[in-house]
């Protein structure tokens, strides 16, 4: 996957200084800078598998923090969904009903 971080490298490095276009990044292609990307890159994609539970999606996007998480095929490596904090809370929120508030929990 190439984000939008990954193409704001990728611009740095040809970057030369102002009076120099960049000539250079129109003849490359996706696969090119993905390549250039994979060589001074040190992280790695981090994903996780369809069947996995939402607490170990939620717990993935927190401890690495990232703010979009691949739901990626074991199977085919395509990708089947992208969550995000966002799609977490509004699924939350529309299939998970909150007991009712009990009076007995309440100050007197």
């Amino acid at each position: 996957m190439l984000t939008i971080t990954d193409f704001i490298n990728i611009l740095h490095r040809y970057y030369k200084s102002p009076l120099v276009q960049i000539y250079e990044l129109e003849e490359h292609k996706i696969e090119t800078w993905r390549e250039i990307y994979l060589q001074y890159s040190v992280n790695r994609l981090i994903s996780i598998a369809p069947d996995s539970s939402l607490f170990d999606a939620i717990y993935s996007l927190l401890k690495n923090k990232i703010h979009r998480l691949p739901v990626i095929d074991p199977a085919s490596g395509n990708v089947l969904h992208i969550l995000t904090h966002k799609r977490i809370l509004k699924f939350l929120h529309i299939f998970v009903r909150l007991p009712p508030f009990s009076n007995t929990l309440s100050k007197a």
